[in-house]
């Protein structure tokens, strides 16, 4: 064996490695032998339904939402279940996960990146939990919240008997009571991991691959319904790396983000709150910044059109964009105002409420209007002719 093959076995962090590579093996073979001799029962399905998404959401909701990025806070509960589901997913302690997710934030794109897409498709989805560079030295310098938090301890110091436990014994203990504990282990156990790990890992490589960058252009990170479709939710990346700590992912009303209607729904019930929320006028604010470098861009590219018509573009543009911030600003405030009434106690609650939804109604469909007028404006400037005269 020569100096560099053996650095290059060294490099390999054989344990993840092992289980990353077997785990598709076993389901592919256990699976069919399972299924061809035993079906498919009611009760398997359900219990790879619930451990799917008790672990996927875990990952979502708990270390990436509310671990990682601070977008809302929670009752001791809630957080316990995330500990135990969350390393139930085998995707590492909260500790290492938000550590590593962190510097992707800080170092996106780059050497520093854990995850750089740059070194390609299979680097970023599983490459780089192959090898132990990112983990020669455990540094969670950039978790000092997370780490003086003790609960986050004992589960990074007992992640895989825990892993172990919640991921494969409680399932097995499960189909005992019901007379298939090696089915469970199947169905919640395997089946579940494979389709939970390359969910997550979509969001590290999928994310950055296609889709559109409506937020922030100078990075990979791109909003797409179908990573969002795959990932609980996590696929609108362009706006997550603009607006890290905002609980949504998928800002429109008709957007794929059943994490964020989670997070809703634990609000409901009085088991999470302080849901940090970007305001409308900023994100319309990095929208537009965006349109500008685009048409910054063509004007570039554009030979032939005189000063004149490039400056009238440029108005037109400004014209545009202080109609749809002057929109955007208004429904900030009536947001604003509903959300702080919603907070107050008294009789009179409601009827201070009423009015107010109104107004936010009203408001709203005043930037739909905007955005209608804003897109076809913008259209016509990035494809329409350029070398015209303002009074044409």
């Amino acid at each position: 064996m020569t100096a560099t093959t053996g650095g290059r076995l060294r490099r390999i962090n054989w344990v993840t490695t092992l289980f990353l590579l077997s785990t598709p093996l076993v389901a592919a073979v256990w699976g069919a032998l399972h299924i061809s001799a035993m079906g498919i029962g009611a009760s398997e399905l359900a219990v790879f339904a619930f451990y799917v998404c008790a672990t996927g959401f875990s990952i979502t909701t708990g270390y990436h939402r509310h671990f990682a990025h601070g977008a809302y806070e929670c009752s001791r509960v809630v957080k316990v279940f995330y500990l135990l589901f969350g390393a139930a997913a085998f995707q590492h302690s909260v500790l290492s996960w938000c550590s590593d997710h962190r510097r992707h934030h800080k170092y996106i794109d780059r050497d520093e990146d854990p995850y750089n897409i740059t070194r390609g498709f299979f680097w970023a989805h599983i490459g780089w939990l192959l090898v132990t560079d990112h983990k020669r030295a455990e540094d969670f310098s950039n978790v000092p919240d997370l780490v003086a938090d003790p609960w986050i301890r004992r589960q990074h110091a007992h992640y895989l008997p825990i892993a172990v436990v919640m991921g494969f014994v409680v399932p097995f203990a499960l189909g005992a009571m019901v007379g298939h504990p090696w089915g469970f282990v199947l169905w919640a156990g395997v089946f579940r991991v494979v389709l939970v790990h390359h969910s997550t890992f979509l969001v590290n490589s999928l994310a950055h691959r296609i889709g559109r960058r409506p937020y922030l252009r100078a990075i990979s990170a791109r909003d797409s319904i179908v990573t969002a479709l795959l990932t609980f939710g996590e696929g609108y990346h362009n706006f997550h790396h603009r607006f890290a700590t905002d609980y949504r992912n998928g800002i429109g009303r008709a957007a794929w983000d059943p994490t964020k209607w989670l997070i809703r729904g634990l609000e409901m019930i009085g088991l999470a709150w302080e849901l940090r929320r970007v305001p409308t006028e900023r994100i319309v604010a990095a929208e537009l910044d965006c349109d500008s470098e685009r048409l910054s861009e063509r004007l570039a590219r554009v030979r032939g059109s005189s000063e004149q018509a490039v400056a009238h573009v440029r108005a037109r543009f400004a014209e545009m964009a202080a109609s749809v911030q002057r929109a955007a600003a208004a429904l900030t405030t009536r947001e604003r105002e509903v959300a702080l009434a919603r907070r107050r106690r008294g009789r009179d609650r409601a009827g201070q409420l009423r009015p107010l939804r109104a107004e936010l109604r009203a408001a709203r469909l005043e930037m739909r209007a905007a955005r209608v007028r804003w897109h076809a404006v913008l259209a016509e400037l990035l494809e329409g002719p350029l070398a015209v005269s303002p009074s044409s």
